[in-house]
């Protein structure tokens, strides 16, 4: 199939994963500048006009919305919200054309699909995040990245009161003495491979544990890294994660510390862990897993549009 594909590109992120996960299907994939840079949202007008794809493939963007009911009269339009909250509003106030005018619809936290029905949001289904297998992968270390990342503890994101329960678990890493800990804020790709590898301990920590099945994209890339995960209990993922096997978990700060020691001293199991978890997330969780999905959906589409 014929793709465009309206994701960020300047930041090497979600739309280079997302390209390549449709370049390993097969498919052929035109991607537009980031909405943030010019020509800007309206460019995607014109791409379709020149490429004529079977779909346009979007991220959940408000820059997308002054054009996406046009876009959707003109092509199968699809979006996939990367982003989790509790209350849904926040999406439907924020990008509410979007929601109205897409065809196809994806959100990664499963917990929040009823809400999306009670809301009136029709054709929308749960994806997961993934990994990629060429930006998240075991790295060649050299001495300098050992020096700079080796660490007992580490966990790499932002510290926001808006991720429940995140700022508490940070502030009693911070103050515990018995092992160290760090916090990254702006690691990724490959510098974030080589932080994973070179920790003991990576903690994960997905910002809306309550809603069902709404993992962090971190705990793929940890695990894909090669790196030994212990992240915070999201509902429902003892039942997508093999946990104590690919990585283990936590419900409480005095468990996450518990955990911590435990692992510290148990170095074969962690490393074991580790390994089989790399293992599976390569085998059952890249983006292109998640893609498939997608056109499995685009092709099975009928709507009124």
């Amino acid at each position: 199939m014929n793709i465009v594909l309206g994701f960020p590109m300047q930041d090497q992120q979600s739309g280079l994963y997302v390209k390549e996960g449709f370049e390993e299907l097969g498919h052929t994939v035109v991607a537009v500048n980031d909405p943030r840079v010019a020509p800007g949202a309206d460019q995607i007008l014109e791409m379709v006009d020149t490429h004529k794809p079977d779909f346009v493939f979007l991220a959940k963007d408000v820059r997308y919305n002054k054009v996406v009911e046009e876009l959707s009269k003109k092509v199968l339009t699809v979006m996939w919200n990367f982003d989790v909250r509790y209350d849904i509003n926040t999406f439907l106030n924020a990008n509410g054309p979007m929601y109205n005018h897409c065809h196809l619809k994806f959100t990664i936290g499963k917990g929040n699909l009823d809400k999306y029905e009670v809301a009136g949001v029709n054709d929308i289904y749960w994806l997961s995040e993934g990994l990629s297998p060429t930006w998240h992968r075991t790295e060649l270390l050299e001495y300098k990245d050992t020096f700079v990342y080796t660490a007992d503890v580490a966990f790499a994101g932002s510290d926001l009161t808006i991720h429940n329960g995140r700022h508490e678990i940070l502030e009693a890493l911070r103050k515990e003495n018995s092992f160290e800990f760090e916090h990254w804020t702006n690691v990724f790709n490959r510098d974030h491979n080589k932080m994973c590898q070179c920790t003991k301990i990576n903690i994960g920590h997905s910002g809306w544990p309550n809603v069902e099945l709404s993992m962090s994209a971190r705990d793929y890339r940890i695990m894909a890294a090669g790196g030994f995960l212990l992240t915070n209990h999201v509902e429902g993922i003892e039942d997508w994660f093999e946990v104590g096997k690919m990585c283990d978990t936590y419900r409480s700060t005095e468990e996450c510390l518990e955990k911590i020691k435990y692992y510290l001293e148990h170095e074969d199991e962690r490393k074991a862990i580790a390994k089989y978890g790399q293992k599976v997330v390569h085998e059952k969780h890249k983006f292109s897993d998640r893609l498939r999905e997608v056109i499995m959906r685009v092709q099975n589409f009928s709507g009124d549009g």
